[in-house]
């Protein structure tokens, strides 16, 4: 699989990624990241940062992986959740017609992908300051808003955040009558959003599911980020604590198991007592 968006270097847009060995300590630092008390894109660069192998040709550093598009940077959380064996989930949501309760399965593997569109990372905007371009958001500016103390900001920040250049200038240069991009009109800003949103790529945050009782359809919302929600952590040092106890094997060789080397070895501990466990990883 590729990215639907990518890094561009030189030109060329790279859209190839890997994820490292799934080992106990990726899962070590995604169960840190779910705990952190930060703001949800910071969990978020520290949990590709440390699953992925490298990203469009480049290593993971924490500055790459922040500077990954929204929509590449929910993508890759998604197929986290895949790796890890959380691709199908069940839900159980109201019907907000008839009141009955039903439950419905989410498949991560197939959740829509929009592909990055034309001019991806860029798009370029007539505005009534002139022909500006923008490039689209991004992690670092999801970063950025969440410190916000004013929702109402979000939007004139976000517009700053991927300015690039501004009638004809790039922003790094002086503009005449101080900072102009507060001049943008909210037509302005409508189309800045359209042309983002077309160039951008997208991850499918909702689903349709329909109320088997009366065929009412709901759309439901899905959360490209639910790894982070899945208490790793607990279940971990769960399996830590029973392998060293059986095997008296140290922490970091326990965690240096894969994941299913990890986990068979917990099926034949179970097994040895006459268990089973059902629904590992899920």
């Amino acid at each position: 699989m590729r990215l639907p968006g990518g890094i561009l270097r030189d030109g060329v847009r790279r859209r190839d990624f890997a994820f490292r060995p799934l080992t106990g300590v990726v899962e070590l630092v995604l169960a840190e990241a779910a705990e952190e008390n930060s703001p949800m894109p910071a969990r978020v660069t520290k949990a590709l940062a440390a699953a992925l192998e490298h990203v469009g040709g480049e290593l993971p550093l924490p500055a790459t992986v922040a500077a990954l598009s929204v929509g590449d940077r929910q993508f890759l959380m998604a197929r986290l959740a895949v790796e890890f064996g959380l691709g199908e989930t069940w839900f159980t949501a109201p019907c907000r017609r008839c009141g009955e309760r039903f439950d419905f399965a989410v498949d991560y593997r197939n959740l829509p992908v929009k592909e990055a569109g034309p001019g991806y990372p860029f798009a370029e905007v007539e505005t009534s300051l002139g022909r500006c371009r923008f490039r689209v958001p991004s992690g670092a500016d999801q970063e950025i808003l969440a410190g916000l103390a004013d929702d109402r900001a979000a939007i004139p920040c976000l517009v700053k955040c991927c300015l690039v250049a501004l009638a004809g200038r790039r922003v790094e240069d002086p503009l005449p009558s101080g900072d102009m991009m507060e001049a943008f009109s909210p037509g302005d800003v409508a189309r800045i959003e359209a042309a983002l949103e077309e160039a951008a790529p997208e991850v499918a945050v909702s689903v349709q599911a329909a109320c088997p009782a009366c065929g009412t359809a709901h759309g439901i919302d899905v959360d490209p980020y639910r790894i982070l929600y899945n208490r790793l952590g607990e279940g971990l040092l769960r399996e830590i604590h029973i392998l060293a106890s059986t095997y008296h094997w140290s922490e970091a060789e326990i965690l240096g198991l894969s994941l299913h080397r990890r986990r068979r070895y917990l099926d034949l501990i179970d097994e040895a007592r006459g268990m089973t466990r059902s629904g590992r990883g899920t």
